[in-house]
């Protein structure tokens, strides 16, 4: 099948896909043989060990790198097609510590994301993550929570048909992971949102993501999650660890 034919087929399916897609770096093999179908409004909770490819993996969604081999589609385009027309809000697991030493605030990170003019967007982002009383605050000022609320505004004032977020919780305390889980739930609900996250924190988004994918190099399942957790894949990926429901306040 052409690239064409293939670009029509999951126009009409699919957000997102990957078809035969690999990556390597230098003849090391970071991921094999993915093939993957994510619908319009999934919550994604992508898990796996150390090493496993989980971040690749939405970095070649992204189009920050190119596959080795197959094909990676964003609503039936190419990553870097989408792109020129419609936002992809995305938080990486790492920040550059030197953005922390500019003099910009709040308001300023969360308006470099929309377009001029959409001044509403800025005030409904910071309004989500109920940080608008910051929008003044430098971000050097800022705890590791209210830096990730507003690294999170940013990502969603282009109110983006997809919202990817690699480790989100890691680093934050209890109450602010709650306030996270409780917003990704409304704009998937609300808003359609289709939001991928990766996370080391199985039980929690067990409980919270409509689908999982546990991954390992290559695709190990992806399913509901109550009945993957039932079944013998945890225990590959993760031999002689327990999950725990996790269960919000």
């Amino acid at each position: 099948m052409d690239t064409q034919t293939l670009k029509l087929r999951f126009k009409t399916q699919y957000l997102i896909t990957l078809s035969n897609v690999s990556y390597s770096v230098n003849g090391i093999t970071i991921l094999e043989n993915i093939n993957l179908h994510i619908n319009q409004g999934c919550y994604l909770g992508i898990v796996g060990p150390n090493g496993a490819g989980k971040t690749t993996l939405l970095r070649l969604i992204i189009g920050i790198i190119k596959p080795t081999k197959g094909d990676v589609f964003v609503n039936g385009q190419r990553p870097e097609e989408y792109l020129k027309h419609e936002p992809i809000g995305y938080l990486p697991q790492r920040i550059s510590q030197s953005i922390f030493e500019m003099p910009i605030t709040v308001e300023e990170l969360v308006k470099v994301s929309v377009k001029k003019g959409k001044k509403d967007d800025i005030e409904w982002a910071m309004d989500v993550f109920k940080i608008s009383h910051l929008r003044k605050k430098p971000l050097r000022e800022l705890s590791g929570g209210e830096r990730q609320k507003a690294f999170l505004s940013r990502a969603i004032a282009p109110k983006p048909k997809i919202l990817i977020l690699d480790e989100p919780t890691t680093g934050i305390d209890p109450n602010s992971r709650d306030d996270l889980l409780e917003i990704l739930e409304l704009l998937n609900r609300d808003f359609q949102m289709t939001i991928l996250v990766v996370t080391h924190d199985i039980a929690t988004f067990a409980h919270e993501s409509k689908c999982l994918l546990c991954l390992n190099k290559k695709m190990v399942c992806f399913g509901e999650p109550q009945k993957i957790l039932k079944d013998e894949y945890m225990h590959m990926l993760y031999p002689s660890h327990k999950i725990f429901a996790h269960n919000k306040k």
